[in-house]
């Protein structure tokens, strides 16, 4: 029989070139990941790895850009990840450089998402009282505002972790509300002391969650009405529908407030922009917040 030569097997363990590529890859990806979104320094950082790598160009982008932003880092992470999977001007060792490509663009992706993240929290806090809750008033998240409002036991307070308007049946006004609660929903309330305030209610990407907002300093919509009655000389559903549209500035939460119809709130709409004599909603804002701030 003849005797079959033996052929050597392809080690699949890496090479020390592409060992030497990952403590460099490691400390790129720790500097993105700890810049807190500084532009400055995530600049520096991508182009350190232009230079590292036989990148052709995608990272050029960030030599001349304005400063980034987390917008700005994921959609370079994404022209890199293009670049790395459909690319064909990789000089060297092809595979290797499109691998440590593809692995910096995750890296990328992932400090722009914190970056979002962090940005959005401060958002938060800086917001009027705001909770986070579910459709069953549930609170999962509560902005330092809210929780000093909660803490004072003035026009809200918890029952365990479920947050309640104060005042008789405030819990079921609430969670009425959230039931219903589309894009953007105005709630008035009047507390067990006679205090009024309103409450925005707006619904969150993932429908399950609604952002509550306490509107402590919003003027009352009867007072705002009286006096835009009298600047503009507007009949009583006029005046309310402007005063609706001032704190809401959505046609269908003046109409639900004043429990009419759309198409009645659109002929009273009509008649507002025709005394004002402006074109559009937009430009009948304008004026009524330049009256009330008078």
């Amino acid at each position: 029989m003849r005797e079959q030569r033996k052929v050597p097997m392809k080690s699949h363990q890496p090479d020390r070139h592409s060992l030497d590529k990952v403590p460099m890859l490691l400390q790129l990806a720790a500097r993105l990941h700890t810049a807190r979104a500084n532009p400055d320094v995530w600049r520096e950082t991508l182009l350190a790895f232009r230079d590292f790598t036989p990148c052709h160009g995608v990272l050029d982008l960030a030599s001349d850009a304005p400063p980034l932003g987390p917008d700005d880092l994921s959609a370079l992470a994404g022209r890199l990840t293009h670049c790395a999977t459909y690319g064909d001007e990789c000089d060297g060792d092809a595979s290797l450089n499109r691998a440590v490509c593809a692995a910096f663009a995750v890296h990328m992706h992932t400090a722009a998402a914190a970056a979002h993240k962090t940005l959005q929290a401060g958002l938060f806090d800086q917001l009027p009282p705001t909770w986070i809750v579910d459709r069953n008033a549930q609170v999962r998240e509560a902005n330092p505002a809210a929780k000093a409002l909660t803490q004072s036991g003035e026009r809200v307070s918890l029952v365990g972790t479920r947050l309640e308007l104060a005042g008789a049946g405030g819990a079921r006004a609430l969670l009425k509300a959230l039931a219903k609660t589309g894009a953007r929903t105005r709630l008035p309330w009047t507390d067990g002391n006679g205090k009024r305030v309103s409450f925005m209610l707006r619904a969150l990407p993932d429908a399950t969650h609604v952002a509550v907002t306490a509107l402590l300093d919003a003027p009352d919509p009867m007072e705002l009405a009286l006096a835009l009655a009298e600047q503009l000389r507007l009949t009583p559903r006029q005046s309310e529908l402007a005063a609706h549209l001032l704190a809401d500035q959505t046609l269908a939460g003046a109409a639900r407030a004043m429990g009419i119809s759309r198409h009645t709130a659109n002929e009273h709409l009509a008649a507002l922009e025709q005394r004002t004599g402006v074109p559009d909603r937009r430009g009948l804002l304008v004026v009524l917040r330049r009256i009330a701030q008078r």
